[in-house]
């Protein structure tokens, strides 16, 4: 029940994703069938990679937990005895422990992860999918990943014709074009 709890409240973004993707399928659900592919298109991965990142988080919090019950200095006192034939006992070395981020510092990247979830959901309702997917990827992968201007650039751009081919010419899914776009476009005549 302990190690469940600790890993709820470690994995509190995969679960909060995962809500909002349940919720949007089964709202879609009820949507006819050309209205529902997309929510269903982007839903229904998701969850499955949500229910994936809380199954590695398990794994990796039961191996943890199975390491640091025998630690690597008793499994090598017990090897040691067992070649010498009498009971062998090790000092620990002085080493420090790895460092754990801060408390500060975990909040403070949960806050950044958030700033860019919403932004990026801010970014559709405003300015539309098209506009919003090469800023939030360029702005993703250059500061949070710090990879050049340039492949972030070629990324970013590179990922949004990829898209754009895919969903507006391959499957002629007219995807939102924002609040902002649409009126500055109505303007326009279009």
């Amino acid at each position: 029940m302990r190690s469940l709890l600790a890993t709820l409240s470690h994995s509190a973004m995969t679960l909060v994703m995962l809500g909002i993707f349940v919720v949007m399928v089964a709202v879609a659900s009820r949507y006819p069938a050309e209205a529902r592919f997309m929510p269903f298109v982007i839903g229904i991965p998701a969850i499955l990679l949500c229910l994936l990142q809380l199954v590695l988080e398990a794994r990796a919090r039961r191996s943890d937990e199975a390491v640091d019950q025998r630690s690597e200095l008793e499994k090598a006192q017990d090897t040691a005895s067992q070649i010498v034939g009498h009971q062998v006992a090790f000092e620990p070395a002085a080493a420090a422990p790895a460092p754990s981020p801060a408390p500060a510092e975990t909040v403070r990247r949960e806050v950044v992860l958030w700033g860019y979830f919403l932004g990026f959901i801010a970014g559709i309702l405003v300015f539309g999918f098209w506009a919003a997917i090469p800023i939030f990827l360029v702005a993703f992968l250059r500061f949070q990943a710090r990879t050049s201007w340039r492949t972030a650039l070629l990324l970013g751009i590179g990922a949004s014709v990829a898209l754009f081919l895919v969903f507006e010419r391959g499957l002629k899914v007219q995807i939102y074009r924002g609040i902002v776009t649409n009126v500055v476009l109505d303007q326009l005549g279009r």
